[in-house]
């Protein structure tokens, strides 16, 4: 089954209605907390569209576990906490993170994966690609609340550890050699890039 399979293009309509309509109804504030209440329903359908157009894709390995670490000791990403938007919280890590976590990875992944198979560009780029959305995403998150850092500061620890923690993920992907479509690889971070760049316009 390929992008261009109308099934798949109906998921991708609904994906990017999803987030158009998240960001216009963030960008209103008298509706933003009803559309921030749907934010782990848009985390999940994310994943659910990347799988499900890369419906021969299999991959399993922990990120999980790096975010609770962080959290709870403040060692990897810097000392921060995690807001209720995401949903239920396990060691006070939101179980979700790991869903956002794992699309970003496959995606970024897949995207410089259309463009070389070279192992060395596919272990280092997508990191770089992560590391750079998190730099868009983070003055949007503490607006909204979806976590706080210790004296509103944004510590350099925190996107050292994005990439480093990235760089291993991006390595444990390559040795799956799995082929991920490139649609919905720059569809995603597409979207992710728009959505989160307006809202630093808006916000």
């Amino acid at each position: 089954m390929t992008a261009h399979n109308p099934t798949n293009n109906r998921w991708i309509g609904l994906l990017l209605l999803c987030y158009f309509s998240g960001l216009i109804g963030i960008g209103i504030p008298a509706y933003r907390a009803l559309f921030l209440y749907f934010t782990p329903l848009n985390l999940l359908l994310t994943l659910v569209v990347f799988y499900k157009i890369n419906n021969n894709f299999s991959v399993r390995f922990g990120v999980f576990s790096v975010e609770a670490i962080g959290v709870a000791t403040g060692v990897l990403f810097g000392s921060y906490s995690y807001g209720d938007t995401f949903g239920v919280k396990l060691f006070e890590t939101p179980i979700l993170i790991g869903v956002n976590w794992l699309f970003l990875a496959f995606s970024t992944y897949g995207t410089v994966q259309h463009f070389t198979k070279k192992a060395a560009w596919l272990i280092l780029i997508p990191p770089v690609l992560m590391t750079l959305l998190d730099y868009i995403v983070e003055p949007v998150a503490i607006k909204l609340g979806f976590w706080t850092w210790e004296n509103d500061i944004i510590p350099l620890q925190n996107y050292a550890m994005w990439f480093i923690t990235s760089l291993v993920i991006h390595a444990t992907i390559y040795q799956f050699k799995p082929k991920i479509n490139a649609k919905i690889s720059f569809l995603i971070i597409g979207v992710q890039v728009s959505f989160f760049g307006i809202l630093n316009l808006l916000l």
